[in-house]
């Protein structure tokens, strides 16, 4: 199958690129030269039978100081404008799988998270009415949110020893991996024939029991 991924040049989504290379799909990655999600998105190739969107950023801002940002520019509008372009193919063939990355930070806040939250909730909405509106012809569109994952982004926003205390909180005891979240992408869209407009959130329990 032919497989957009946006972000795919580290964590998440470089787990993600190469699970699905090494299942033998045809995976377009662009870079951020090649695909600057902070501008108007204008895809020169539309023709993919999964779509995953994955790139994302996650400043701390307090509340006063948020405004027409990147955020949201981002982690929804590039995504929306992503899907809009590649729907027509999907519906032409009457298949389509896709998954937006959103976070656990849907259902849950803390201070500085209001705009990425916001940018998240959002994400989702997109992933409700796309299946709403286009389920019809057999397109599956799915959230995945993950918790603490092992990444750059994780690491940069949390001091090791918040993230020592974070690993005590998630009832699994740990961080999770990179390529978890990659295999559940690979079973929400390839193995996947009726599971759509969820969030299905993949955070070790830690959400279930927070302290």
């Amino acid at each position: 199958m032919d497989v957009l991924v946006t972000g795919g040049s580290r964590g998440i989504g470089k787990a993600i690129v190469d699970l699905f290379t090494i299942n033998g799909h045809s995976v377009y990655s662009p870079t951020r030269k090649e695909l600057d999600l902070s501008q108007p998105i204008k895809l020169d190739k539309c023709e993919f039978d999964i779509v995953i969107n994955c790139a994302g950023i996650n400043p701390i801002k307090k509340l006063e100081d948020i405004s027409d940002d990147e955020v949201m520019r981002i982690n929804y509008y590039s995504p929306l404008e992503i899907i809009q372009q590649c729907i027509p193919h999907m519906v032409c063939n009457r298949y389509g799988r896709i998954i937006n990355i959103g976070s656990i930070w849907i259902d849950l806040i803390k201070p500085g998270r209001l705009a990425y939250s916001a940018s998240k909730n959002a994400l989702h909405s997109l992933t409700k009415s796309t299946t709403a509106e286009f389920g019809y012809h057999n397109i599956l569109s799915n959230t995945i949110s993950p918790g603490f994952i092992e990444t750059d982004l994780t690491y940069q926003n949390n001091t090791k020893e918040q993230l020592d205390l974070l690993a005590c909180q998630i009832p699994l005891g740990r961080l999770g991996l990179p390529n978890e979240v990659a295999k559940l992408a690979y079973q929400l869209t390839v193995d996947n024939n009726y599971i759509s407009g969820q969030n299905i959130i993949i955070d070790g329990g830690y959400s279930c029991t927070i302290y």
